[in-house]
């Protein structure tokens, strides 16, 4: 194109990502990182008008708040600077450009899982945020962006108001409608909040498929998130938990004393709906589940404590023979480690191995989040531990550290073993 620049700053210019009224988005060459970036261009003029100033300052506090932070559900901001008289920020590039606003519609909804794991991600990093006193202020789904692995990136912090600072902020009614706590609509002061009421519009239209707040005109809306209560999200959706829906309509406290205390609160509170949302759960006291696990070579060198951590961050489930617990090529965090009965391990067709009582695969894609490379099957009836690594986050630290060193080991030995296998066949 022929307004296309060559390059911004030392950065090449491979072609346009995205445009928006703000500015625009390249993607572009890191010639001295060797790697993929995007670079946000203003596009406003610097015509000296109160729009413009505005747009300028929003666009360098982006820049400014964004850039302390590092958060893996954050979008990293890499580098900043001025080409000329044109401001341009540099962000980590995140391929295919998708934002969670094509699947807040009902005909084009996530499954569940992992539409609780997205919101999981952002109470986590919303709460990193609000830790560092930073405020977003603009939380809705086209301002978090999904990677093709499913990570959740929030970005955009143009309007985000630091809560102790010399500097003056962007104050006034911002932010986009729909989306705006009632303390936003009523140009009160803002809080960390601020932030969770606004999370909460996203979860529900994520979850029901539709807004929670629906109104011809922009005062009646405002009407409505200031002084009228949602209907659940289950009457749109009726297979959301029970407590999926309290914790959503939680977040939509009109008064925010009545929200969660923080997005670390939520995150804490959306573990348990994992374990409902747990594809076929079995009735198995905690105490018996202990008893049976206590025994596993995997667990040998678990305190009983670090073994009831993971009890708490698993799913028991049970699989029928034939049963397809991983599919080659697919995408998925989940680990999982044999409690009774076989599984077939299957790579482009052909068996490869078996894996028995005390076993445990799905490492790779639990530690690297990469696709599946083989596919498991049921050789006969199954029960599994199934294990995310949301759901291990919830540990303690040295539960977390034991768990990960264990994965570790089996990975290097299952792999020690096919570099064995492969020496063997070559001679």
């Amino acid at each position: 194109m022929a307004d296309q620049p060559e390059k911004i700053g030392k950065y090449e210019i491979l072609g346009i990502a995205g445009e928006g009224s703000m500015g625009r988005v390249y993607a572009a060459h890191d010639p001295f990182a060797d790697h993929k970036v995007a670079i946000k261009v203003q596009n406003i003029p610097d015509d000296g008008s109160g729009a413009s100033k505005l747009s300028r300052k929003m666009f360098f506090n982006e820049a400014h708040t964004a850039g302390e932070l590092d958060h893996p559900n954050i979008l990293a901001v890499l580098d900043a600077g001025e080409d000329g008289n044109e401001p341009y920020i540099v962000m980590e590039f995140v391929e295919g450009d998708n934002t969670l606003t094509e699947y807040c519609t009902e005909k084009n909804q996530l499954p569940l899982k992992q539409a609780v794991e997205i919101i999981y991600a952002c109470a986590k990093a919303l709460d990193y945020a609000h830790r560092r006193g930073v405020i977003h202020r603009d939380i809705k789904p086209s301002n978090i962006m999904l990677t093709p692995e499913g990570d959740a990136k929030i970005a955009d912090f143009g309007i985000a108001q630091r809560m102790s600072s010399d500097t003056t902020q962007i104050m006034g009614m911002l932010g986009s409608p729909r989306y705006m706590s009632p303390e936003q609509a009523q140009e009160l002061d803002t809080t960390p909040k601020t932030d969770l009421f606004s999370l909460g519009v996203v979860a529900y239209e994520l979850i029901a498929g539709r807004p929670p707040f629906i109104a011809k005109g922009f005062s009646r809306l405002l009407y409505k998130i200031v002084n009228e209560d949602p209907s659940p999200p289950s009457e749109h959706r009726p297979e959301i938990p029970p407590r999926l829906n309290t914790i959503i309509l939680g977040l939509l406290a009109k008064n925010p004393d009545d929200r969660p205390e923080s997005g670390r609160e939520v995150a804490s509170e959306l573990v348990a709906v994992f374990g409902d949302l747990a594809q076929e759960p079995v009735d198995i006291s905690e105490e018996d589940q202990f008893r049976i696990v206590r025994k596993l070579r995997f667990f040998n060198d678990f305190s009983d404590d670090e073994i009831r951590e993971v009890l708490k961050a698993s799913a028991w489930e049970t699989r029928a023979p034939g049963d397809e617990v991983i599919t080659e090529g697919e995408m998925d965090n989940s680990f999982y480690i044999i409690v009774d009965g076989a599984v077939s391990v299957r790579k482009h067709g052909n068996e490869i191995s078996t894996l028995t009582k005390g076993d445990c695969f799905g490492e790779m894609g639990y530690l690297s989040k990469i696709r599946r490379t083989a596919t498991i099957t049921a050789k006969d009836d199954l029960s599994l531990l199934k294990i995310t690594a949301t759901l291990i986050e919830q540990a303690s630290i040295t539960c977390q550290l034991r768990f990960n060193k264990v994965s570790l080991e089996t990975l290097i030995h299952r792999l020690a073993r096919t570099s064995e296998r492969l020496a063997m066949s070559t001679t």
